[in-house]
């Protein structure tokens, strides 16, 4: 069976899970639609590593109903990824229902199986129309997964955030592709058609193209919707859509961006460098101010969105520039933090399914000590809490450490534009990994080391066996990225080089097995080497610490300032991000409060408020509106009106039509 088939068959288990969690009976399936995951990752998994390795594209379908799908190195790569985050949420979801579903739970499961079945045919449709029906369709299941699936209180609101936004940039990307498509209706053939167009056209069009997909990843200023969306939706289904819907919007930006024929102004890679930039400092900025485990989750994605975007702009700028090199350093820079990203956002929401489940919140003043009582879902979800900070030598390491090097390939481009751009980019993504820390260090010291602050806490248990088999698995990813980083590249060589042009990935590696940024001369890594040292420092402690003990050991209670020991004097997660709050005031916008209440005396709170908040959507709402009741006064009823339109409308096509037809 040839890989293209393998990946139909994954389509095609989707919409048998789909149907099955829909109209089967309650439990059965709610399984049912939950094993179609799983086995539809399975098959998408097999089929995107079988496209990776040939490096060759194979399509089927009929051109002329529009149907048309085709898997190549490239889309190999996402089907890949978005499969092997499907197994993994399929098998959790098979253990049993958590307590953030709604109902039965087999709302979640279909929602699942439709987010799925989009998000691959989102990779494969080599069609416009079946592209952008693929693309509606996905943020279809969004809402529905959001305002139906979930138990939280805010989901209303939040399926029609997460829908408006969604539909503002599908509006987007209708109009650049309907104007590209206008010879064919292939992806290719729309693609090759800006060849032919003007500078400022293809400009606008990368404007679209960019509101179309950066509104799926978060990107900066269209991010607003994330947070409240994957708070809402079940945290199995958030997995899913953080692990693998998510990465449907960076293919959008590498198929579409990247494709688009004629050369490549040097200001669309600063731009997207930038925003990248400024999104990843902002984002987790955000994260480590959060109070619950599952927002500072959210909002990590949105840190994680622009680290990935900056190493896309780094690939545009080298594009621009004529450096193949940097193309490449770029894109590989990219791909590793998608996968790094995905592995590590799967297993942090699926543990806090665990954790809502089992301890009753995924508040960090409500947790605490869950590594003694939840040791294989703590181990998990403090290794994904590690990569996310970059620690070695887990995957997020290897991918931050290759964005940083690439940025400081600037020089080679002659450009003081391009130094400038990347000199401050670099900087902001430092300073974004140096917060991760903070941020990560949050989730795995307050959420799962110290003292129960809760009795739901105290008396936590593992659930079924699946649920941390799960997040080990994804675990176990995390830590693969990091140590097989030069394999990992290896094998994802074939999509790397088709972008740049150039044998990129062989020029990456080198013996012993490090990675460097492609450029010979410069600096040099191993992630496993790293981990290796760093075991022998920890070993080389543990024995000195041994050797020079004291004989005996004593045991006292802890020093409270001579008051009995509670669980809530040990450091909690408002305390603990406070001075971060503080320094980061005007960047996170914080808001503090102070009230007098009958039952709890004074309450003090504090909230940090998103630039391009509700708010800001609103007032584009309301222009909207306003608009709208203008165009609306022109709709008298009156034939001879519409008329006159007609000739007006007609008079400047063809005073424009010159001009026009050169598009």
């Amino acid at each position: 069976m040839t890989s293209i088939n393998i990946a139909l068959v994954a389509l095609a288990l989707a919409i048998a899970g789909m149907l099955a969690a829909l109209f089967v009976s309650a439990a059965i399936g709610r399984a049912l639609g939950f094993l179609a995951v799983a086995l539809a990752g399975l098959a998408a998994l097999i089929a995107g590593v079988a496209a990776l390795v040939t490096g060759s594209a194979q399509a089927v379908g009929n051109v002329d109903l529009h149907v048309v799908v085709r898997l190549d190195a490239t889309s190999g790569f996402f089907v890949g990824i978005i499969g092997a985050i499907a197994i993994a949420v399929g098998l959790f979801g098979l253990g049993g229902r958590s307590s953030d579903e709604r109902r039965t739970g087999r709302t979640a499961a279909s929602t699942a199986c439709a987010i799925l079945l989009a998000s691959l045919l989102v990779c494969l449709a080599d069609d416009v129309f079946l592209f952008l029906f693929a693309w509606e369709l996905l943020a279809l299941a969004f809402y529905w997964a959001i305002t139906f699936a979930g138990t939280d209180e805010n989901a209303e609101l939040a399926g029609y955030f997460t829908l408006t936004l969604t539909h503002v940039a599908g509006a987007a990307l209708f109009v650049a592709l309907l104007v590209l498509a206008r010879n064919g209706t292939s992806v290719s053939g729309a693609l090759g058609a800006a060849q032919t167009m003007p500078e400022f056209a293809r400009g606008a069009i990368f404007v679209l193209l960019l509101i179309g997909f950066g509104a799926k990843i978060g990107l900066l200023p269209l991010q607003g919707w994330l947070p409240y969306g994957y708070r809402a939706a079940p945290s199995v289904v958030s997995a899913l859509m953080a692990g693998g819907a998510l990465n449907v919007g960076f293919y959008g930006i590498v198929r579409f961006v990247f494709g688009l024929g004629g050369g490549t102004p040097l200001w669309w890679g600063l731009l997207l460098a930038s925003l990248g930039a400024l999104g990843a400092i902002l984002g987790i900025a955000w994260a480590v101010a959060q109070r619950d485990a599952r927002t500072l989750a959210a909002y990590s994605s949105i840190e994680n969105s622009g680290v990935i975007v900056a190493g896309l702009g780094i690939a545009l700028v080298g594009k621009s520039v004529d450096l193949p090199l940097l193309v490449g350093v770029g894109v590989a820079s990219a791909f590793f933090q998608i996968a790094a990203h995905a592995f590590a956002k799967c297993t942090l929401f699926l543990a806090c399914a665990a954790l809502e489940s089992r301890a009753g919140s995924t508040d960090f003043d409500q947790l605490g000590g869950i590594a003694r009582r939840m040791p294989y879902t703590a181990a998990a979800a403090i290794a994904a809490a590690f990569s996310l900070a970059a620690i070695p030598p887990l995957g997020g390491f290897a991918s931050e450490w290759l964005t940083l090097e690439s940025f400081m390939q600037a020089f080679r481009s002659g450009n003081a534009a391009v130094d400038v751009t990347f000199a401050l980019c670099a900087a902001a993504i430092g300073v974004a990994a140096g917060l991760a820390v903070v941020a990560f260090v949050k989730f795995a010291g307050i959420g799962f080391l110290g003292a129960a602050r809760s009795a739901e806490a105290s008396e936590a248990r593992e659930g079924h066996f699946l649920w941390p088999f799960a997040s080990l698995l994804s675990a176990v990813a995390v830590f693969a990225l990091g140590i097989l980083a030069p394999q990992y590249l290896s094998l994802i060589a074939a999509p790397i080089d088709q972008l740049s042009g150039t044998s990129t990935v062989a020029s990456m590696l080198a013996a012993p097995p490090v990675v460097q940024p492609a450029f010979h001369g410069f600096s040099s890594v191993s992630p496993l080497g790293l981990g290796v040292l760093i075991l022998c420092f920890a070993l080389v402690f543990a024995i000195i610490a041994r050797l020079f003990a004291r004989p005996r050991l004593r045991s006292a209670e802890v020093w409270t300032s001579g008051e009995a020991y509670r669980s809530w004097t040990q450091y909690g997660g408002t305390g603990f991000a406070n001075p971060t709050r503080v320094i980061f005031d005007v960047g996170i916008r914080t808001v503090r409060s102070i009230e007098e209440t009958e039952d709890v005396g004074i309450r003090y709170e504090s909230k940090t408020r998103q630039f391009f908040d509700v708010a800001f959507y609103r007032w584009i709402a309301t222009a909207a509106l306003w608009i709208s009741s203008v165009v609306r006064r022109t709709q008298s009823g009156v034939i001879g009106t519409y008329l006159t339109y007609i000739l007006v409308f007609t008079i400047v096509l063809l005073v424009l039509y010159p001009s026009l037809r050169h598009w």
